[in-house]
């Protein structure tokens, strides 16, 4: 009876640890539209120390929110402690690895650490390029241009291992027969639960358009030679072969004629908030399971939908056309990664039930004790950077006369932008997360 309470207590204290408090609050204030709230919470939650984040997905959310209310300097320092913490997390994991991914097995994912996904490592580099540009600093922003282009060019690369590596994953386990044959009858219960990871496809090659677009159009804007221009053109030419939009092309045909670029007005508009994930949990058919355990099944992360702010934003009769879905980015690298996710998941419940089954051979009581806190501890991991936006979106109007552009939203109020006297091409930088919060609009000048 004493094992029974004390594991039913631990299960109770488990359980609790899915999603934290802080992250309820945080959540509630980024979709009520409170950003200081989320903001304040983002920081407090980073857990800085002498000037730099200790905590990464923290440190994400606080460096997208900076940025969202123009504090473009403070935005790039958290998202510097990010980068560290990314460049550590290998390490990390290695030091992590005999205690926490014992710990896992025994509990859930979210005992690890969170590691980031290719695409925070691309919007990480692309933020921080766009804080550069936007306070004047090329030599910086170039720098950080050219490292989001690498980790664009290294994803593909990156998926191809991490699929071999999922397929390792079953051999080394030492239920592996068990564990494969779950695995491989496993379609049917997840297509019964309404998980249907076949509509998650990817850019091609994992590549973010948006990113890709807004590299090259840098280089259009502030191109110092012959070598920018080619690095724009093939950006731009890359980028309109996966978005097939309209402006991305006419862009990259003036990367041939760089200085006969007439002044205009490029708004980039990021959208909404992201898809997230969501917990479904799932009785699936473990070949090991007899009648003698009183609970098994496992829990899963799915991709959930993105909500918009508004569906465009417009001047005049033009309005803003899709450039990036930030949604089928987000589920096609996800998608990647769940075989994995079910994997490690059926490894988990795999030991978890025969241990329940076990000790309930040899006394009922214990073995409800372990059924109570497998069934408390099966928790999907739902971590991710939530401030992201659902999608970018592109719109390229004539430069006004009055120096004054006005931007509609649909259902919401006008905003006009004084634009410099002297005309030269200018970026709008539009970012609403919803229509409870005022949209941030900045202005991002060309050399």
């Amino acid at each position: 009876m004493k094992t029974l309470l004390i594991t039913g207590l631990l299960a109770v204290v488990l359980s609790g640890c899915a999603v934290p408090q802080a992250t309820r609050n945080y959540t509630a204030d980024l979709y009520a539209g409170n950003v200081p709230g989320a903001t304040e919470n983002a920081i407090q939650q980073s857990d800085e120390k002498d000037g730099a984040p200790r905590n990464l997905l923290w440190a994400l959310e606080a460096g997208t929110l900076l940025r969202h209310n123009g504090l473009f300097e403070r935005s790039t320092k958290m998202l510097d402690g990010a980068e560290v913490l990314m460049k550590e997390d290998d390490t990390r994991n290695l030091a992590a690895s005999g205690a926490n991914q014992g710990l896992a097995v025994l509990v859930n994912d979210n005992v690890m650490p969170y590691s980031p996904a290719v695409y925070d490592t691309v919007m990480l580099n692309t933020y921080k390029a766009l804080n550069f540009w936007q306070q004047g600093d090329y030599d910086n922003a170039r720098v950080e241009w050219n490292r989001t282009d690498d980790r664009q060019r290294r994803a593909a690369e990156h998926f191809e291992s991490e699929i071999d590596k999922q397929r390792d994953e079953i051999k080394k386990e030492q239920n592996a027969d068990l564990v494969e044959r779950s695995v491989s009858d496993s379609s049917g219960a997840l297509k019964a639960a309404g998980v249907d990871i076949e509509h998650w496809a990817p850019y091609t090659g994992y590549v973010n358009p948006a990113s890709l677009y807004l590299h090259g159009l840098y280089f259009l804007l502030n191109g110092e030679n012959k070598a920018d221009y080619d690095k724009a053109r093939e950006s731009l030419k890359r980028a309109f072969a996966l978005t097939k939009n309209s402006q991305v092309k006419a862009d990259m045909d003036a990367t041939k004629r760089p200085k006969k670029l007439k002044p205009s007005i490029w708004i980039i508009f990021e959208n909404g908030l992201a898809a997230r994930k969501e917990e479904r949990r799932i009785d699936l058919p473990l070949f090991l399971v007899s009648g003698n355990v009183s609970y098994t099944g496992i829990a899963l992360p799915v991709m959930g939908d993105g909500q918009s702010a508004y569906p465009y934003v417009a001047v005049g009769r033009q309005q803003s056309q899709l450039l990036a879905d930030m949604d089928t980015i987000i589920r096609g690298e996800f998608k990647t990664k769940f075989s994995g996710i079910l994997i490690r998941e059926i490894i988990r419940a795999t030991a978890k039930t025969v241990v329940q089954k076990q000790l309930n051979d040899s006394n009922p009581w214990l073995g409800l004790a372990a059924a109570i806190a497998q069934a408390a501890t099966t928790q999907a991991d739902l971590r991710g950077w939530m401030s992201l936006p659902q999608n970018f979106q592109l719109l390229n109007v004539p430069y006004p006369a009055d120096q004054q552009l006005v931007l509609s939203f649909p259902g919401g109020s006008d905003v006009t932008v004084d634009l410099p006297e002297k005309k030269q091409p200018i970026v709008i930088y539009v970012r609403a997360l919803n229509p409870a919060s005022q949209p941030s609009i900045h202005m991002l000048a060309s050399k």
